[in-house]
């Protein structure tokens, strides 16, 4: 009787991919994840979980996509909901105008009551995908608005992706309810943008006059003549 080889287990193939891995083999690695899924379970979440990436760097976009999602939603079928958000970070970073993957880690942060990071999410997603994809952005950004009523990255992700849809209006209302409690380089570019919204010589004047103090706030004179009181040395009686 001749020997035959042992089939290889899926411990066995993902070892050697995670092997090839760290190696840099990344097509190995591939080959490996592969195998082990074709041989032992194509919808295995924690083997999707180690090829998507891998196939994003080696531009195989659909291939990564599926992956991502099979990964994604194999864990949350067996309620392991905080792997499936680390699957959906990664995927954003990976497709960062997927509308998708933004939507689903701010889901995944809502169930686990998390409702700032949720909204920290559809603010970076929308202004990621906003920039081919408008209407999806506008209405990640509101998402976000109606999770943080406020917030301001959210607010000046939308307020420009309004202005180019034709709603000045609606921008600059946006803008002008976050304006009165800002400071700084936050309110110099709610000002650039309400200028943009409504161009004028009142929100010309209010953008310059933010430019010109550290704060954006006190007046151009009064803050020069407190720089220099500041900058004279007291007189010594005599």
């Amino acid at each position: 009787m001749f020997w035959t080889r042992r089939p290889k287990t899926r411990r066995d193939l993902v070892t050697a991919g995670d092997r090839a891995r760290a190696k840099g083999r990344v097509k190995t690695a591939v080959a490996a994840y592969r195998k082990a899924l074709s041989q032992h379970g194509p919808d295995d979440p924690h083997v999707h979980g180690k090829l998507a990436p891998l196939l994003a760097q080696l531009e195989d976009g659909a291939g990564a996509l599926a992956s991502f999602r099979r990964a994604a939603e194999g864990h949350l079928q067996t309620g392991f909901v905080d792997r499936a958000l680390s699957v959906y970070l990664q995927a954003r970073r990976a497709f960062p105008l997927e509308p998708e993957f933004h939507s689903e880690a701010a889901r995944v942060h809502l169930v686990r009551g998390r409702r700032a990071d949720a909204a920290i999410v559809l603010a970076q997603g929308g202004r990621a995908v906003g920039r081919t994809r408008r209407p999806e952005a506008i209405e990640m950004l509101w998402r976000a608005l109606g999770l943080q009523p406020g917030h301001v990255e959210a607010t000046l992700a939308l307020a420009p992706l309004l202005r180019k849809d034709g709603r000045p209006d609606e921008a600059w209302k946006l803008l002008e309810r976050i304006e009165p409690r800002l400071r700084g380089a936050a309110l110099r570019r709610v000002r650039w943008e309400m200028l943009r919204a409504a161009p004028g010589f009142r929100a010309g004047y209010r953008w310059i006059a933010s430019l010109l103090t550290a704060d954006g706030r006190r007046k151009p004179r009064a803050a020069a003549r407190a720089g220099a009181s500041r900058g004279t040395p007291p007189r010594r009686s005599a």
